[in-house]
């Protein structure tokens, strides 16, 4: 069970990369378009500069004056993200916006020339600390480092103001050596003067003597003793009353004083002038380009393979069409053959040479009744290899001992003459001459010198009407003598799109090799050519993926025998068409 997961692991590993070596150019394309990009953003964006303010915030205790002010914040986490908040608040940055008249530059300027200076701004907490950093990015590194400045001078600022919460007029009262009579009640109505026990008691003492000194001047004269000692006394508890008030007052304006200078946020490190811009970051971009472009390019190019309607694969053929896979044909990289066919005479175990013989092998064991039945070789469109396969099939049944028969049963672009150098004056088409010797199939079949067994029957002149010879009689009877003289008889056909010359053909021969060219032929194109093929009667024996590339890791998802490795085949002494010729 494990080994069955891991190999369906491999193969799909295999198959992601073979998509990535077959979109290999579009991939790197893209990948260059994100680059250039890069480049391009590096090159007219403007530089901006960023400076930094390194501040330190101590939560502070309540204080004596107001508790309630800060022991308002459930926790130490709370406290922060409200200072943090007040350094991007809009009153704060109204107010460093008009102080530095910050519209005049155009980076800041209205409308929305506030949202500009917030979106400037960057706040950054250190970890595990109370500082943070307060950083402030601008085109021009001098107005970036003053910008800084002044929005954390004036935050530390604020806050000391936002400490003292008493009112401004509390504030002049303390502070005045001369004080008017409202100023004087203002004090006196202080909650520290009012909550006084020892105030309390003084003014107690201070009513009992009034009420005393006036229920005794209601009996006698001001000069009267007693009178003139109430009124000593009354005299002394007011002054006393006076001095614990003064005492209170000046209690207060000392710890205002100390409150003042013992500020909890303060400038650690001043904003500098900035050297470097902190934008563009150009290996950062170009870096991002690339990355950006490849995965777009794979993106694309997974697009484009789920997209892709076209045959690559034996699974495809099964999956899709519902063919057998009789193997593949690759394709030659050499130029210096001496013919279509000389891969498989060159003496050497080329790759073309032994995946024809897979395919002669596995022709074999389709053809389970009849074994010298003739075969017609057929494709969906023109260029598609079916020429190419007929050609080199018919070469490894000749080597097999076989005495074969090739005909070119394409009246209308005939080259089976071209590819074995044969002439053309004599063929196919030839067998319809009202001359009776002219018209004898064995003077129109010529044997190829180089290949024993191996005989030909080119297609001849062109007829003018090929659909009208092809169905008439003549034919079938030229297939019988064929097949009492040869072992074994092919049959290249035109393609099935557009004509229907091999309909025509598959009246006498119900069987064929379906031939597709590798990642071109279109699924739905191929369908449409078999729809055709099976409704006159034509059995489909197996499929042949032609010109395939040897790409990527592998082909060996493409074989029935097994994954072989791209270098596999050299392993085992055979070699592509490019090596054949130097052995």
């Amino acid at each position: 069970m494990d080994n069955t997961n891991n190999n369906q692991e491999e193969l799909d590993l295999s198959q992601l990369i073979q998509i990535v070596f077959k979109r290999f150019w579009l991939i790197s394309a893209l990948a260059a378009v994100g680059l250039v990009t890069a480049l391009l953003v590096n090159t007219f964006m403007r530089p901006a500069y960023k400076a930094t303010v390194l501040m330190m915030i101590n939560q502070e205790d309540a204080g004596k004056i107001d508790p309630a002010s800060y022991r308002s914040f459930t926790s130490e986490e709370d406290y922060y993200r409200t200072q943090y908040k007040l350094l991007e608040s809009r009153s704060l940055l109204e107010k460093v916006y008009n102080d530095m008249d910050l519209g005049q530059y155009e980076e800041f300027e209205n409308p929305g020339g506030i949202n500009k200076l917030h979106k400037a701004i960057k706040i950054e907490p250190i970890t595990r600390s109370r500082l943070v950093e307060l950083s402030v990015i601008a085109y021009d590194p001098k107005l970036a480092q003053e910008t800084a400045n002044t929005l954390a001078n004036t935050f530390v600022a604020d806050n000391i103001s936002n400490r003292v919460f008493m009112g401004q007029d509390v504030i002049k009262a303390l502070e005045s050596t001369e004080k008017s009579r409202e100023q004087q009640e203002l004090l006196d109505s202080m909650p520290q003067v009012v909550n006084s026990d020892f105030i309390k008691s003084l003014k107690q003492q201070s009513a009992h003597l009034s009420g005393q000194l006036a229920r005794l001047s209601a009996k006698y004269t001001p000069q009267h003793p007693e009178v003139i000692s109430v009124a000593n006394q009354l005299q002394a508890v007011n002054n006393q009353i006076n001095t614990e008030t003064r005492r209170l007052v000046l209690s207060i304006k000392i710890e205002l004083s100390g409150q003042f200078s013992g500020n909890n946020i303060r400038v650690i490190d001043p904003a500098i002038t900035p050297q470097n811009p902190v934008r563009p970051r150009k290996l950062i971009n170009i870096a991002i380009g690339l990355l950006a472009g490849a995965l777009l390019g794979l993106l694309v190019a997974f697009v484009l393979e789920f997209l892709d309607q076209s045959v690559t694969s034996s699974e495809d053929l099964e999956t899709k069409l519902g063919l057998a896979y009789l193997g593949f044909i690759p394709m030659e990289k050499s130029k210096k053959r001496t013919s279509e066919y000389g891969s498989m005479l060159s003496g050497t175990n080329s790759l073309l040479a032994e995946n024809v013989r897979n395919v002669r092998t596995m022709l074999d064991f389709a053809l389970t009744q009849d074994k010298g039945a003739p075969i017609l070789i057929t494709s969906a469109l023109q260029g598609e290899g079916k020429s190419h396969l007929s050609v080199n099939l018919i070469v490894a049944l000749a080597q097999a001992g076989k005495k074969v028969l090739l005909i070119d049963g394409d009246l209308r672009r005939a080259r089976l003459h071209k590819a074995f150098k044969l002439s053309s004056e004599k063929g196919l088409s030839h067998i319809w001459d009202s001359d009776p010797q002219k018209a004898d199939y064995a003077a129109n079949v010529q044997a190829v010198k180089d290949v024993p067994n191996l005989f030909v029957m080119t297609a001849g002149h062109r007829p003018p009407n090929p659909a009208e010879l092809l169905n008439t009689p003549k034919l079938a009877d030229l297939l019988a003598w064929a097949k009492q003289h040869y072992d074994q008889v092919i049959i290249d056909c035109p393609a099935v799109m557009p004509v229907s010359d091999t309909l025509l053909w598959g009246k006498h021969i119900p069987q064929a090799i379906f031939v597709l060219q590798h990642a071109k032929t279109s699924a739905k194109l191929a369908q449409a050519a078999l729809d055709k093929l099976q409704k006159a009667g034509i059995k489909i024996l197996g499929a042949v993926l032609s010109q395939y590339k040897l790409e990527g890791l592998s082909y060996g998802r493409y074989s029935r025998y097994g994954r072989y490795g791209r270098y596999g085949y050299s392993q085992y002494g055979y070699t592509d068409g490019a090596d054949s010729s130097k052995k």
